[in-house]
């Protein structure tokens, strides 16, 4: 292979061959082109195949060099004008990733292709610099370019436009001062499709096309500064998926083959799962078009004979193959990527550019149901239904009943519109977790309110209490307590997810010992929790019911301190109601709760008050186990198992007054608290039954919070053997996206 380097700005020859003659100076790309990428995507660095950031690169004026690395003359051979080229391999200028040791001519498979991931919505924006420094009136470039679709939709075309560095469209501009394409280099490749192997021979995956051995190329129409990419042209490819370009979330599972143990080399498709047409599925290549050999090296891998393999093409797999083959360390199961990754190649050509800055524009475009939304779960929730009307594969018979369903959508105001969409989602599912998130803090107040045996020496024989937790006094050392409450908590609406409200009662009952140093106990508590979560716009509801047994201790410290731990389980079940165009989904998934905390108070005493810090943290480990909603017919849904994990840091000032109502003590509690509020990212995923899913990430709990705690004790009752007391409690948190709010009543007694 003939030695490459890089002759640009900074290569003197040119430079001074430019200064001294005095020509017009046209823009070249400089290597480290990119300034920035924005809007919905961006460029992918695969390290995988050697990339390193920031994922591209641009060569100019690629030139032989001699045994001591110096350039050889000369350099007016240099080409400039790609319109006359035949082939890629002559290219001098391109745009590719930036791998070291990768050039413009460098073989295909190399990782030279510039990766960019469109992930949403809104158009990639990527701005790229140019540089003042070649004796030409244009310089052309060559873009070695992929995208892949990971927007949650399908996208029926997408366009490519070429802006200046205030967003106006480079064909406003004379060609000399502009940047746009060069529609005469059509020799060496203008347009973009599927990559090869599935559709066209080569490709990683396959060295033949498995699907089709014609290529699936977009429909595109150009201009100047815009090129424009329809449908998807493949006879096999439409009768499979249909005509747009399709998400990652949308491509079928194949069954790929290690045929030759080489790491660094993808592994062969074998088959696919084609859900239409009755599960695993041979390619469509016949026999006679030479893969005998191919078919006879997988049955050695296999074990079997020629003839097991039950090889027809696009037919059918044997139940017994496949069940071989998932046995077989050599055969895996994987999304076929290359039906969502396709090949874009274009050439730019460069003037003299005012600033120095170009933008390469990419802009999605989408079914109506899809554009016509207005939030991130709308957006993924209508892509989902388009899909299962209009991607063949996927058809289970329901495809005419979505598309009807999708031309009443669309023939709705807006509002009813977009409340249709959102219903054919789980767009409240977090509330599952959220319910037992609810339950176990309610439990957590409950053991840390109470502290029976008192926090000083002149309470250590008398029940307290504290926000609203009733108490009584067993026996010597031995102490019970019991709390009934309710709460009431708000989760706003968020782009990705729909707001609800949970309300909740709780009862708590547990049993303390005091030890042997006066300062300490342990405990047990048991607890039951009822809740409900009300999704907005009457989507749904969840009922929820939990059972806690929660391990806790406390210890006093020093005048006036106080540390309690605590550690606890909860097994939840739950009843969940969707209302979907019409009809009610119904589902009974069950789930569980791991929560834990850690509390610290230190109370000076002022005589009748007592003041002073208090901080704790907590945390909540919560799991959803997966179901399958009955009722509701073709919008059934099989919602996948999530988990859940949320923290909880607190610091703050906390006080008592204690005082005589009448004859009988009394006690005002309070605290105040800022509560940092954290928790990871919720996965949803959830799709028509046998129907593959989509996920929809939740955003988790990212607040700043204000918690605030009041309590008033009163001794309405006393006498010889024990005492009666009045109790009332409340608690609440508040921030922008989540408030909640709990009270107490209770009355407590010691013996």
């Amino acid at each position: 292979m003939t030695n490459r380097s890089y002759l640009n700005r900074t290569v003197a020859p040119a430079a001074l061959f430019a200064l001294i003659c005095g020509p017009a100076f046209a823009d070249t790309f400089d290597d480290n082109p990119l300034i920035e990428t924005s809007g919905g995507g961006f460029i992918y660095v695969d390290t995988t195949e050697g990339v390193v950031e920031p994922g591209i690169g641009a060569v100019t004026f690629t030139a032989t060099r001699d045994e001591n690395d110096n350039f050889v003359p000369p350099f007016e051979s240099i080409i400039t004008d790609f319109s006359d080229l035949v082939s890629r391999g002559e290219v001098t200028n391109c745009l590719k990733a930036s791998n070291p040791g990768v050039y413009c001519d460098s073989e295909s498979g190399s990782g030279k292709r510039i990766k960019i991931w469109l992930t949403g919505r809104d158009a990639t924006n990527i701005r790229l610099r140019t540089t003042a420094s070649v004796d030409h009136p244009s310089v052309d470039y060559f873009t070695f370019g992929k995208t892949s679709n990971y927007s949650g939709a399908r996208m029926t075309g997408f366009s490519l436009e070429l802006l200046d560095a205030d967003g106006n469209p480079m064909g406003e501009l004379a060609p000399e001062n502009a940047v746009l394409f060069n529609l005469d280099a059509t020799d060496i490749g203008i347009g973009s499709r599927l990559v090869d192997g599935l559709f066209g021979e080569g490709g990683q995956e396959n060295d033949i096309g498995f699907f089709s051995d014609e290529r699936a190329a977009f429909d595109r129409t150009t201009s100047d500064d815009a090129l424009t990419f329809g449908a998807l042209s493949n006879t096999v490819f439409n009768e499979h998926f249909g005509t747009a370009y399709l998400d990652d979330s949308m491509v079928p599972d194949g069954l790929f083959w290690d045929d030759n143990d080489d790491p660094n080399d993808e592994a062969s498709l074998v088959a696919w799962n084609n859900i239409a047409g009755g599960g695993w599925t041979y390619g469509s290549l016949s026999t006679d078009e030479g893969i005998d050999a191919r078919l006879a090296e997988l049955a050695t891998s296999l074990g079997v004979d020629v003839a097991a393999l039950g090889y027809v093409a696009g037919g059918l797999v044997p139940a017994d193959i496949v069940a071989t083959a998932e046995a077989n360390g050599l055969f895996s199961v994987g999304a076929i990527e290359d039906l969502r990754n396709a090949n874009l190649n274009y050439t730019m050509t460069v003037g003299t550019i005012d600033g120095g800055e170009v933008i390469v524009r990419i802009v999605p475009t989408f079914a109506p149901i899809v554009e016509n939304t207005s939030s991130e779960y709308q957006f993924k929730t209508a892509g989902y239904l388009d899909a299962a009307a209009n991607v063949p594969y996927w058809d289970l018979g329901n495809a005419t009943a979505y598309e009807a369903a999708i031309a009443e959508i669309l023939a709705m105001e807006t509002t009813e519109s977009l409340q249709a969409i959102e219903s054919v989602g789980f767009g409240y599912a977090a509330a599952l977790s959220n319910s037992g998130f609810e339950a176990s803090r309610d439990q957590i107040a409950a053991v840390m309110g109470a502290m029976p045996w008192g926090q000083d020496d002149e309470a250590s024989d008398v029940a307290a209490t504290r926000a609203g937790v009733d108490s009584w006094l067993v026996r010597d050392d031995l102490y019970g307590f019991v709390s009934l409450g309710g709460s009431q908590s708000s989760y706003a609406s968020t782009s990705s997810s729909i707001g609800y409200d949970i309300a909740l009662t709780a009862f708590t009952l547990g049993m303390e010992k005091r030890l042997a140093n006066g300062n300490s106990s342990i405990g047990l508590a048991l607890g039951y929790a009822n809740g409900s979560a009300s999704a907005y716009q009457d989507l749904g509801e969840i009922d929820s019911e939990g059972f806690s047994l929660t391990g806790f201790s406390r210890t006093r410290f020093g005048n006036g301190g106080l540390v309690q731990a605590l550690v606890g389980y909860q097994d939840l079940s739950y009843e969940s109601e969707r209302s979907v165009m019409g009809e009610t989904a119904s589902g009974t998934p069950d789930g569980s709760q791991i929560f834990a905390a850690l509390k610290v108070d230190y109370l000076k005493d002022f005589g009748s008050f007592k003041v002073g810090p208090t901080a704790s943290v907590e945390l909540y480990n919560g799991s959803t186990d997966s179901f399958t909603e009955t009722g509701a017919d073709l919008w059934n849904l099989e919602v996948d198992a999530q988990t859940s994990r949320t923290v909880l840091a607190s610091v703050g000032v906390s006080g008592e007054y204690r005082f005589d109502y009448g004859n009988n003590p009394s006690h005002l509690s309070g605290s105040i608290e800022f509560t940092k509020a954290s928790g990871d990212d919720l996965v949803v995923a959830s799709g028509f039954v046998g129907l593959p899913s989509t996920s929809y990430i939740v955003d988790g709990m990212d607040e700043n919070l204000v918690d605030v705690s009041l309590g008033f004790e009163s001794v309405i009752s006393s006498g010889a053997h024990g005492e009666i007391s009045l109790q009332t409690g409340y608690r609440g948190s508040f921030g922008d996206d989540y408030e909640s709010q709990g009270v107490h009543v209770g009355l407590s007694a010691s013996f």
